[in-house]
């Protein structure tokens, strides 16, 4: 496996781990303000696609630029409609919990959000780096 695939996992789970002892201590120190009792489910969730979508990302890099700019935007937009129908569907079905999942949803998605564009970056300068010294390594 890319060891850059395999950084961006241990940085995702160290994240993701991070944010549920936060959450859980948040929820203990703040009793006033709701945070929703799925917070490891969304934890879970957001994991799973994030993962898949840098790995998917980082696997067009090895064929072309142009395949890599279709497949990021392809992707992204599979995510979005996917999160969005998943919020839609979480909201319809618990209505008293619907503000505090996507308030929480939306605080999660920011971090991991943060952590795609960096691992993405740190991919695009290792492929460009590897692309002038001539080797295609992945």
């Amino acid at each position: 496996m890319n060891k850059l695939i395999l950084t961006y996992t241990l940085r995702l789970a160290v994240m993701t781990v991070m944010l549920g002892i936060l959450t859980f201590a948040f929820v203990r120190i703040f009793r006033t303000i709701p945070v929703t009792p799925a917070y490891v489910f969304v934890l879970g969730f957001l994991f799973v696609f994030s993962w898949l979508a840098f790995y998917t990302t980082a696997k067009s890099m090895q064929k072309r630029i142009s395949r890599f700019a279709n497949t990021y935007m392809v992707i992204n937009f599979l995510k979005l409609l996917i999160f969005s129908l998943f919020l839609l569907a979480y909201a319809y079905l618990n209505r008293d919990d619907a503000a505090p999942f996507i308030i929480t949803f939306f605080v999660y998605y920011i971090f991991y959000t943060v952590l795609e564009v960096i691992g993405l970056k740190e991919l695009n300068s290792r492929n460009k780096k590897e692309s002038e010294n001539g080797k295609k390594e992945f």
